[in-house]
């Protein structure tokens, strides 16, 4: 009878053999089957879903181009015509890359315009993307009761944000925060002293969507004044409030830099791997990241945000 390793083998080329070789002496046989046999679902949230391919069959071509051993599943109801050039939304490709190169074995990407019409199925591991916060929240949470780690992110411009929430056997453990509990319930006295100014242009970004003004719509370059605005009163304590530069940074373009979406992908990738393995520490629970260099932008930094009483469970 073969093994798991060497049903894994079957139909790779010399070059993907010594790639298996190399990542089972990283990880060990065991990992790399459990590798090969994890689900993980990659949630694309947006109107414009036309940068993998202008049709599902286009969409199905480009992911196999990148591993045609995965399973790849993908759903869209439609795919709009758009005029977005790819680098503008290259973060959900490059994480798709980078866990077909590791090796992935059942990839589920489900791309929709409206998270009413989203259909969760179980998998290991889950990632939501999406710019507009509201429905990045609301797609997390329906995506925790299949997924046992659900991780979310968004990059505009240069900087962003991932985010980690987890789930085992139902129950809220160390990550299992929601991302809307996180951004909008955590009191003051509760977070770092210098938490990374990320942090305010989220709270206050997902303030405004919330707002009857903003009808659900993520904010854009025009409504920096207003974001500008929640952030003084969402916000009690001036050290937490990021400044106007960076609010700018982050509101004035959708679009996403290429080298930062790449460095994202390939960290999201890694904590892929790490939740389904068990080995290595997940992040905890938001990570913050700027490409702009200010000593406000808040650069790469791990932040752990909760309500203090959830910190126990």
């Amino acid at each position: 009878m073969a093994s798991p390793t060497d049903r894994h083998r079957e139909g790779l080329t010399r070059e993907e053999e010594e790639l298996l070789d190399r990542q089972i002496r990283v990880w060990g046989v065991d990992t790399q089957c459990a590798i090969r046999d994890s689900v993980v679902s990659v949630v694309v949230l947006g109107d414009d879903l036309s940068f993998l391919g202008r049709t599902k069959a286009e969409i199905d071509a480009t992911l196999r181009d990148m591993n045609p051993r995965c399973n790849l599943i993908v759903e869209v109801e439609e795919v709009a015509e758009g005029n977005q050039k790819p680098t503008e939304r290259v973060l959900a490709a490059e994480l798709i890359k980078n866990l077909t190169l590791a090796g992935i074995g059942n990839l589920r990407v489900s791309l929709v315009s409206d998270v009413s019409r989203l259909q969760c199925e179980r998998s290991d591991v889950a990632i939501v993307f999406g710019t507009n916060l509201r429905e990045t929240c609301e797609a997390t949470e329906l995506v925790a009761a299949k997924a046992s780690t659900v991780l979310c992110s968004t990059v505009r411009g240069g900087c962003g944000y991932a985010f980690l929430r987890r789930h085992e056997r139902g129950e809220a453990r160390a990550g299992g925060v929601p991302l809307q509990t996180a951004l909008l319930d955590v009191p003051a006295e509760d977070l770092p002293r210098r938490v990374n100014k990320m942090y305010g242009v989220l709270r206050a970004a997902l303030a405004f969507e919330r707002s009857e003004k903003a009808g659900g719509r993520a904010p854009g370059a025009a409504d920096l004044d207003a974001v500008a605005e929640l952030s003084q009163s969402e916000i009690s304590l001036e050290r937490h409030r990021p400044p106007l530069d960076l609010l700018r940074n982050y509101l004035e373009t959708q679009a996403k830099m290429p080298a930062v979406s790449a460095v994202v992908g390939g960290s999201l990738a890694q904590e892929v791997i790490k939740a389904i393995s068990g080995k290595g520490e997940l992040m905890d629970n938001f990570y913050f990241f700027s490409a702009y260099g200010s000593p406000d932008s808040g650069e790469a930094k791990v932040e752990l945000i909760r309500p203090k009483e959830a910190r126990a469970t």
